[in-house]
């Protein structure tokens, strides 16, 4: 089985993209053998009220009965909204969305202010679990109004550290060029969470230093249970994500349904 935790419909305001509705994912997941694929909406990281997203995302999710068996839909939520709690009630309850994505940068907030430590708590008493791309698009190809800065583990870990029985997805998994190296102290709480890592950015060709982005060590430093398949679709090919994990040369095929399905069918109770 093959689950996706890093995907998305919707716009992107600085460039094109393909396939960035389900019904055409749905055909790329059906080509490469991808069972189930987690998804939310782009637009809501720039509409001035996130919540329409979500209901455009749920609109599309409810307009195939097949895509209801495909496809596991998460809440893009602003806890700088003065009625986010009710957003996120409504996705829970109503639209029967299992988790939520934020997007601090996007939203202006750092990822330890108070704002962001209610959303996660609330998420958590929901038994949700709170995914947060690190960044959106490589930096070096940015439009010049895009953000032009990315989350680092030590910025998750400062998190965790705060609510650590919540459950974490980190999408965009890698360190990007000019961050601070990753303290043992981070790392520490980072193997102690219930958190994933997805696969989508690192490379899985070893890499020596404290801050590789390879597969490779984020395996060896944080274990076989923080890993997650994530392909980063619809802004990359469908093919990369699964050379990148091709590129490990002792992976065991344990180690590669716990990648491919079983450490995100446990986080989500499937």
């Amino acid at each position: 089985m093959l689950i996706d935790i890093n995907a998305f419909v919707g716009n992107w305001p600085y460039r094109p993209l393909r396939g960035n509705n389900m019904e055409e994912m749905l055909r790329r997941m059906n080509k490469f053998g991808v069972d189930k694929a987690i998804v939310s909406n782009l637009n809501g990281l720039f509409y001035v009220d996130s919540q329409i997203a979500n209901e455009e995302l749920f609109a599309e999710y409810s307009s195939n009965k097949i895509f209801k068996d495909r496809f596991i839909p998460f809440a893009t939520i602003n806890p700088t909204l003065p009625w986010w709690r009710d957003a996120l009630d409504i996705c829970h309850k109503e639209f029967g969305m299992t988790g939520v994505r934020i997007f601090p940068l996007y939203h202006h907030y750092k990822i330890t202010d108070d704002v962001c430590i209610e959303l996660v708590n609330a998420a958590k008493a929901l038994d949700m679990p709170v995914s947060i791309p690190l960044r959106m698009t490589d930096l070096r190809e940015r439009s010049w109004l895009d953000v032009d800065t990315a989350i680092s583990y030590n910025d998750i870990a400062s998190l965790v550290s705060k609510i650590p029985d919540a459950k974490y997805m980190v999408l965009e998994a890698r360190v990007t060029d000019g961050q601070e190296p990753t303290t043992d102290e981070s790392l520490k709480i980072l193997r102690a969470a219930d958190i994933l890592f997805d696969t989508s950015r690192g490379s899985g060709v070893p890499v020596k230093g404290p801050n590789s982005e390879s597969l490779n060590y984020l395996l060896e430093n944080l274990g076989l249970d923080k890993l997650a398949f994530g392909t980063e679709t619809p802004f990359v090919d469908y093919c990369s994500p699964f050379l990148r994990l091709g590129a490990f040369n002792t992976i065991d095929e344990k180690t590669k349904q716990m990648i491919w399905s079983g450490n995100a069918r446990r986080m989500l109770n499937l």
